[in-house]
């Protein structure tokens, strides 16, 4: 049990490097020789262990002027998708694409 909480600490160490190094999953676990797969594993294992999104940082625009409210949303995530969704989408369907993902 106490190399369970071993392991766990040693990935939420690497998790904060990765999340700080500002690469992609792929790409952090690469350089450093782990599997992609397991690098996601833990990434969600913590997040869920944690109660946080997955899907860090978030960056909020100024509000957009009335003349430039065709502008679409997009959604991008460090694994290199976007999802580009048009500026009208109701904010509850946002809000659920959001936690689906």
């Amino acid at each position: 049990m106490v190399a369970n909480k071993e392991r766990e600490q040693l990935w939420r160490e690497r998790v904060a490097q990765w999340q700080a190094s500002g690469t992609s999953q792929q790409a952090w676990a690469l350089e450093h020789g782990f599997p992609i797969r397991q690098v996601g594993y833990w990434v969600r294992r913590l997040a869920k262990s944690q109660s946080i999104p997955a899907l860090l940082p978030v960056r909020v625009t100024p509000p957009i002027r009335a003349a430039a409210a065709a502008v679409p949303i997009s959604l991008c995530s460090e694994r290199g998708w976007t999802v580009t969704l048009p500026s009208n989408v109701p904010a509850s369907w946002l809000a659920e694409l959001m936690r689906a993902l």
